[in-house]
């Protein structure tokens, strides 16, 4: 019966979902509650540091640890294309040093907004080695933070 309608209560509103598309949404949302810290991206040095070494990256990662920022908020905050900060937002994310939220709107629809998760990033050279570490924020472990942002994909 994957026909079958339901009305859901999403971000206080009722939203018609098929049953289908409930199941995909329960499993990927208890999928995600279920992923552990080791299983973020594994980055290596270069790619950090090849990261870090572009402006534009750099403010991205600044303006999204303040809040939360959609793409065309960051494009206004770093003077750039749309387009350009997609690619930056693409290659952040692919590192795990930046992860997407739903923010919902008082439309009634929601938009997909960024938050740098860099917290720390720390390059030693001692007794003639070199030793690199990355601390990463986790996705928000907030039941409600997840379900609303499982829900904003549909």
């Amino acid at each position: 019966m994957s026909n079958v309608i339901t009305a859901v209560p999403v971000n206080g509103s009722r939203q018609w979902l098929s049953c289908d598309v409930l199941a995909f949404g329960i499993q990927h949302f208890c999928t995600r509650l279920m992923r552990s810290e080791r299983e973020m991206a594994d980055v290596d040095l270069a790619t950090v540091v090849a990261l870090l070494d572009d402006e534009h990256t750099r403010s991205i990662l600044t303006a999204t640890s303040d809040q939360p920022l959609s793409a065309n908020e960051l494009s206004e905050h770093c003077e750039v294309s749309t387009s350009s900060i997609y690619r930056r937002l693409d290659r952040l994310t692919d590192a795990d040093l930046v992860g997407e939220r739903t923010r919902p709107r008082s439309d009634g629809h929601h938009e997909r907004v960024y938050v740098s998760r860099l917290h720390r990033f720390e390059v030693t050279i001692a007794d003639g080695e070199l030793r690199w570490d990355l601390d990463r924020e986790r996705d928000s472990d907030d039941v409600a933070d997840q379900l609303t942002r499982l829900w904003g994909k549909f």
